[in-house]
């Protein structure tokens, strides 16, 4: 257990590589699914014309960023909280889902430049690398002792998160036949893989110190 209790750093901020790398993968993941969500809309108006429902006229309608700045007002509670080392890697991946969600739109709303340009692309660039850093940083300063506690639950529970996320293109209407099964293909392999191994994962979360 002293190998997760670590270094006083690792208990900071994201942690040490295993928080930074899940971070990254959030954020990444979360990158892929908004990009992918808002290529299918775009695709979805395009081929059913004036048959498609007007998107103006729904009465709630947020952009994915602010469903990110929510999830990261989540996971920061939890950083700031915990000492549990797995809850902290946890808290770290959603953190980066929730930074996707947010760098994803954020040279639309906060810089105004379109969905697509060069500029919102650079931003998710600039902010993917530096946490890819942070990876890098961590596993120099802490060493990769870390990583070894990972094991099949733990990091097949992150997948099933991410699959979850994914499953969400499901819900993007109209849509594309094929997303539809591969939305409704990632809830059930996301539902199978947190009742096989989620368990495990989340017991050793809450019951001891690591």
């Amino acid at each position: 257990m002293n190998v997760i209790s670590g270094s006083h750093l690792a208990s900071l901020g994201l942690g040490g590589p295993v928080g930074f790398s899940f971070a990254t993968t959030g954020f990444c993941s979360a990158v892929l699914v908004a990009r992918v969500w808002e290529y299918v809309s775009l695709e979805s108006y395009l081929r059913c014309g004036i048959s498609c429902p007007i998107r103006s006229s729904d009465v709630f309608q947020l952009h994915h960023f602010y469903y990110g700045l929510a999830v990261i007002l989540v996971s920061i509670s939890f950083l700031a909280v915990t000492k549990r080392q797995r809850v902290r890697w946890d808290a770290a991946l959603i953190f980066g889902i929730g930074a996707g969600l947010c760098v994803d739109e954020a040279g639309l709303l906060l810089l105004r430049v379109p969905y697509n340009d060069l500029l919102s692309i650079l931003l998710l660039a600039l902010f993917g690398v530096a946490i890819f850093g942070g990876t890098i940083n961590a596993a120099f300063r802490d060493g990769t002792r870390e990583l070894r506690i990972l094991d099949r639950a733990d990091i097949l529970t992150v997948l099933s998160t991410l699959l979850a996320m994914a499953g969400v293109l499901y819900l993007d209407r109209p849509l594309i036949t094929m997303v539809e099964i591969a939305g409704g293909v990632s809830w059930a392999f996301a539902v199978a893989l947190i009742t096989l191994f989620g368990r495990k994962h989340f017991l050793r979360v809450w019951a001891g110190p690591g």
